[in-house]
């Protein structure tokens, strides 16, 4: 019998996302003479079917499941299972009831749990039978059917047969069936039908949602007194669980009021329960609507409560529905005031112990600082094999010390343990994995945990808390995963922690904005996204912003400007700007040796998202400090791109290009360029806003603009004066010196103009005078 890990999918999905080879190892062997006496052709067809409806759902599914159903018949020694099952299916088609219940008996004992059964089941005709019998109003054959398909449903080619006959409408008639265990066997069969996403769709347009939700309606104390009670309601949380993964599905349930039903459910102790309970709440909460209510309703406590569950599955499914949920700053708050924060660094602790152990290897002195661990100096520690690179020495293999949070743990966690997401219950011990030193589930839980921390640090107030769990060097030892999205959510929680000084401390010493700016070769969007947020942030500091130049950061981030993404090339323009804001000897020499940088970052002024927009207007602010910086992006036409955007009507936009004219405008010969541009007009506008943060960059812009006198005139024409004199009554000094200044430049340009007019009447008259003598 092949073993077979627990997952953490939705019944019926995890036979299909599970690898090829397993399958192919477990694939029906006969003889090719044996293959032409079975029509198979159409059952063929209906999984190709099921195959290309999986591929709208999940794109991802779609290398996986190529050779979902390819048949290898070669084996004579399986063909006698196949003559065993198709004997019985000949003894439920006499159509007595005795002889039914025997045949029925002797399937359910035939090893269903087998895929080479569960084919051979399909190809001679079984399920149809089962199917009929279903319809019939005999008692015993109905419940035997049913284990019958509950153990042959495991096939995701059998599903999808079942889905073809029909079996469907019967399943969801048989849901509200006046037997309990009738009931609970029905469901646990539309459970598993249900991976497939044409009978998802089908069971959510029948309106079976709703039967579903009303299984879930049983009193607690028969569900502790009555097992059948139990398996039913299990039953159908574990075909809503099916369900949810569609978004047509989550809003069924939630009409259904199926989401005060699991609320519930969550305070039970019942982990078969809690399993299926967990991962609907973890697939609804996708939803914003369901993230609010969930909140609401006091949900996220019960889940909380459960990250110390021992059952691994149940935890980690806890831990990913709070990641999801603690976006929400409600949730966020609570997993900090109820001690779940605390859990979860502990969790964190104990997955990445591989890699703690390798940095304290390669640098005790800093775990000694960070607080990794806490022996004194000289203490002798085990050795073990580092997955941090090091060229200057080898380390050998051994065992590995406990980190002060991994004691945080329950006496069921012990330090060094590794996941095992094995359903309890299961008889099949777990696969291992050949020697990797992580055990299958472990990226899954670190990315869930990681991403649960990085929302909670979202919130600055809590950014103290990681800090004072020690979670930040473990992050910092995490960056060497190997798997992406833990990458992803480790870098995005080290980006929001590198705003405090003593966070990006440990970050540089640990060796991370090295590590992050090797990253920055990578190509996965959401990966470049937080990395270069992390790297701006860490640019604050000037000890890491020296690391950053040393080792090249300045133009990999630069390189990230040509990124098809908008969002990576905001994210790495506001990097650029934050390593700029430093008055770094040589940085303005760094930016001109940037072959095309300066071309590339002007050439973004034409672009469509405002984030990029605004981000370049701040870049282009830093560099115009510089003389000849300026002069280059003059000569690329920045004055004239920044005037186009003048009359856009975006307050996000408005005060990063009023600073960059400001910043543009040091000489009267650019003031002028902008004057013909067209941008002095539209600024005036600016003046309108009550926003503190426009109004100053503004102000700023107008003075410098006033210095020419041709200026001055658009700003008199413009109605600037009313509203500069209203400007000297703020309470910023800024803007009440560049109000009074760009008001001195005007009155000046008016009297400049009023003598000059007086001097030319002067020489007129006296020239008249002359005339006339």
């Amino acid at each position: 019998m092949t073993s077979r890990r627990a997952s953490l999918q939705p019944p019926g999905r995890d036979s299909i996302i599970s690898s090829s080879e397993e399958r192919r190892r477990s694939s029906i062997r006969m003889s090719h003479t044996q293959v032409e006496n079975f029509r198979i052709s159409d059952d063929d067809q209906l999984i190709e079917d099921a195959e290309d409806a999986e591929e709208e759902e999940d794109e991802d599914e779609e290398e996986e499941e190529e050779d979902l159903y390819q048949l290898d018949f070669q084996s004579p020694e399986l063909s006698t299972d196949y003559w065993q099952i198709h004997k019985l299916v000949k003894y439920l088609k006499v159509g007595t009831a005795t002889c039914t219940t025997i045949a029925l008996v002797g399937l359910k004992d035939s090893g269903l749990d087998r895929e080479v059964c569960q084919l051979a089941l399909k190809m001679v005709g079984g399920l149809e039978v089962l199917l009929n019998i279903l319809r019939t109003s005999n008692l015993r054959c109905n419940i035997g059917a049913l284990q019958v398909l509950e153990a042959a449903c495991g096939h995701v080619s059998t599903r999808a047969t079942v889905y073809k006959l029909g079996g469907l409408q019967v399943l969801q008639g048989l849901v509200e069936h006046s037997q309990v265990k009738v009931r609970g066997l029905a469901a646990s069969v539309l459970a598993q039908v249900c991976g497939l996403p044409s009978a998802r769709s089908a069971l959510i347009r029948d309106g079976g949602v709703p039967k579903l939700v009303a299984l879930l309606r049983a009193d607690a104390a028969a569900m502790q007194s009555n097992s059948e009670v139990a398996a039913s309601v299990e039953g159908a949380a574990r075909a809503l669980w099916a369900c949810s993964v569609s978004r047509m599905g989550r809003a069924a349930f939630l009409r259904a009021g199926g989401l005060e039903m699991v609320g519930g459910l969550l305070v039970g102790s019942r982990t078969a329960l809690l399993v299926p309970i967990v991962g609907i709440i973890h697939q609804c909460i996708t939803e914003a609507v369901f993230r609010e209510r969930v909140e609401a309703a006091g949900y996220t406590s019960a889940l909380v409560r459960l990250l110390h569950s021992s059952s691994p599955q149940l935890q980690v499914l806890a831990t990913k529905a709070l990641a999801r949920c603690s976006v929400l700053e409600a949730t966020s708050e609570r997993l900090v005031r109820e001690g779940g924060l605390e859990v979860l660094v502990s969790l964190l602790a104990r997955e990445a112990t591989t890699y703690t152990d390798a940095i304290i290897e390669k640098d005790p002195a800093f775990a000694r600082e960070s607080g990794m661990i806490g022996e004194p100096p000289g203490a002798p520690r085990s050795r073990k094999a580092s997955v941090m690179p090091d060229t200057s020495s080898s380390i050998g293999v051994g065992g590995s010390a406990q980190t002060p949070a991994a004691s945080l743990m329950p006496d069921t966690c012990i330090e060094g343990t590794k996941v095992d997401l094995e359903v309890s219950g299961d008889p099949e011990a777990s696969d291992q994995n050949g020697g990797s030193g992580q055990a299958p589930g472990d990226s899954e839980l670190l990315e869930a945990v990681s991403e649960a921390i990085w929302h909670v640090s979202l919130l600055p107030n809590h950014v103290a808390a990681v800090k004072e769990l020690t979670a930040v060097p473990i992050l910092v030892a995490l960056l060497h995963h190997n798997d992406e999205k833990v990458l992803t959510n480790v870098v995005g929680a080290l980006g929001e922690l590198a705003g405090d000084p003593e966070c990006c401390i440990i970050l540089l010493r640990g060796g991370g904005v090295t590590t992050l700016i090797q990253l920055l070769r990578r190509t996965s969007d959401k990966l470049l996204l937080n990395v270069t947020r992390a790297l701006g942030s860490c640019a604050a500091d000037e000890d890491a912003l020296s690391a950053l130049l040393q080792q090249d950061g300045l133009r990999l981030l630069w390189s990230h400007l040509k990124n098809p993404n908008s969002r990576i090339q905001a994210s790495a323009a506001n990097a650029i700007c934050t390593c700029l804001q430093q008055e770094t000897e040589g940085l303005a020499e760094v930016v001109r040796s940037l072959v095309g940088g300066i071309e590339l970052l002007v050439s973004l002024l034409e672009s469509e998202s405002e984030a990029v927009l605004s981000a370049v207007c701040a870049a282009i602010a830093k560099i115009a400090r510089d003389p000849q910086n300026l002069a280059i992006m003059t000569d690329y036409g920045a004055v004239t791109s920044l005037s186009k955007l003048a009359v856009r009507e975006n307050d996000t936009l408005r005060p990063y290009l009023a600073e960059a004219i400001a910043a543009c405008c040091v000489s009267r010969e650019t003031g002028l360029l902008f004057g013909q541009a067209g941008a002095v007009a539209p600024l005036v506008q600016y003046l309108e806003t009550n926003d503190s943060t426009i109004r100053r960059p503004t102000c700023r812009a107008l003075h410098r603009l006033s210095l020419e006198p041709e200026n001055c005139i658009t700003l008199h024409q413009s109605g600037a004066v009313p509203l500069l004199l209203e400007m000297l009554g703020s309470e910023d000094e800024v803007v009440q010196e560049a109000a009074a200044d760009c008001l001195r430049n005007i009155r000046l340009l008016a009297l400049f103009r009023c003598k000059t007019s007086n001097r030319s009447s002067r020489v007129t008259s006296r020239g008249s005078l002359s005339v006339r003598r």
